[in-house]
């Protein structure tokens, strides 16, 4: 349930959350709106945020097309905050992998992260400024899974596109930061088995999955002021994981 704080951490800020209809996406939005700001969340689906209607709105929007990322900035206007949540994978051994699959990936992880900033960072420098958040993965450090190829290069390459927009966008006042979460408990994961949950919940030094509010929390850091002098970097919220080493009998 979504409370009124109208002092809290993100108060009168005008913030876009793309794949914001579930999962991680939602539960930022979510968040955000609790923070006290205004929340566009754009997504394929229709996103429905447990708050009053005159604190968000939902736009449709494929980030695969940069034309409609173009008008989701248009719409959006005079914006605070950008999280580039929306996010595709597959699972294809690479010499079986489709040009057009490959491209799929880029299209909506990469190309979706870059363009909506293309769009969005001449308002951001009218405002004198804002926060741009941009969700990886732990796959780009440590590939969580087997053919997983595609989703590591594409968060691989968020990590290293965060980090070069800072010569690009921090004399403008804007601040460009990731997230790269770990095993988070999300709908889609719940859709495996309860055996395979456990045993990958069981991998976490902290024995669990993460929370999507927790992932939304350390977005809530970034994007407020609470992190003003921190832009370039990635955070990793991963309960641990990423910190210790499984032999190969373990997975």
């Amino acid at each position: 349930m979504i409370n009124d704080q109208a002092f809290g951490l993100l108060h009168d800020k005008v913030a876009v959350v793309t794949g914001a209809a579930s999962g991680i996406g939602r539960g930022i939005a979510d968040r955000f709106v609790a923070e006290g700001a205004f929340v566009i969340g754009a997504d394929r689906q229709a996103t429905v945020l447990d708050a009053p209607a005159d604190r968000w709105r939902a736009v449709e929007c494929d980030v695969s097309r940069e034309a409609d990322l173009a008008r989701l900035a248009a719409d959006a206007g005079a914006l605070d905050i950008l999280v580039n949540c929306a996010g595709v994978t597959t699972k294809v051994p690479i010499d079986q992998m489709p040009a057009e699959e490959w491209q799929r990936v880029l299209d909506v992880n990469l190309g979706g992260t870059a363009f909506a900033i293309k769009h969005v960072v001449p308002a951001m420098r009218g405002k004198g400024g804002g926060s741009i958040v941009n969700i990886a993965s732990l796959a780009a450090f440590s590939t969580a899974s087997l053919y997983n190829t595609v989703y590591a290069a594409s968060k691989g390459a968020i990590v290293a596109f965060t980090r070069a927009l800072v010569y690009e966008l921090s004399r403008d006042g804007i601040r460009v930061n990731a997230i790269a979460p770990g095993l988070v408990d999300t709908p889609i994961l719940r859709q495996h088995p309860p055996e395979w949950f456990a045993e990958r919940s069981a991998r976490v030094p902290m024995g669990r999955m993460g929370g999507v509010d927790e992932i939304a929390q350390a977005v809530t850091f970034l994007a407020s002021d609470l992190s003003s002098y921190i832009t370039g970097q990635t955070i990793v919220v991963d309960g641990g994981i990423s910190s210790v080493m499984y032999s190969a009998e373990q997975g």
